[in-house]
């Protein structure tokens, strides 16, 4: 089982300026691969028209794909940030498509809570 480390700020700062970029997961990591793998889905893709590669990660080409989507949907203003305003746009065929994404993404707990459909 892998440990889990508490840093403060300050310590978070130190490494960075160490060793570079420190990748965080956490629960929401798979909320995060799930909209890749529904902007995938729906065919959106970044300004270089490209596939996202779904890697839990909503910064850059992520969120290049997820401004296009809420444009698309009528999300305003769309910044690339999914929240509520982003789900309650969304079209009902849509929201089927993200939860089969979420629970493709998510842990033994999503795909279960999907099979039964209480997602």
């Amino acid at each position: 089982m892998a440990k889990r480390f508490i840093i403060s700020e300050e310590e978070r700062s130190d490494i960075r300026s160490r060793y570079g970029l420190v990748t965080e997961q956490n629960e929401s990591s798979e909320l995060k691969k799930g909209i890749q793998c529904f902007l995938n889905k729906k065919g959106i893709k970044d300004n270089s028209n490209q596939p996202l590669k779904v890697d839990g990660l909503l910064a850059g080409k992520t969120a290049e794909a997820l401004s296009k989507y809420q444009s698309k949907i009528g999300v305003t203003p769309a910044d690339g940030v999914w929240g509520p305003s982003t789900q309650s746009k969304m079209p009902s065929g849509d929201v089927q498509i993200f939860k089969q994404c979420i629970s493709d993404e998510g842990d033994f707990i999503d795909k279960g809570l999907h099979f039964f459909g209480l997602d």
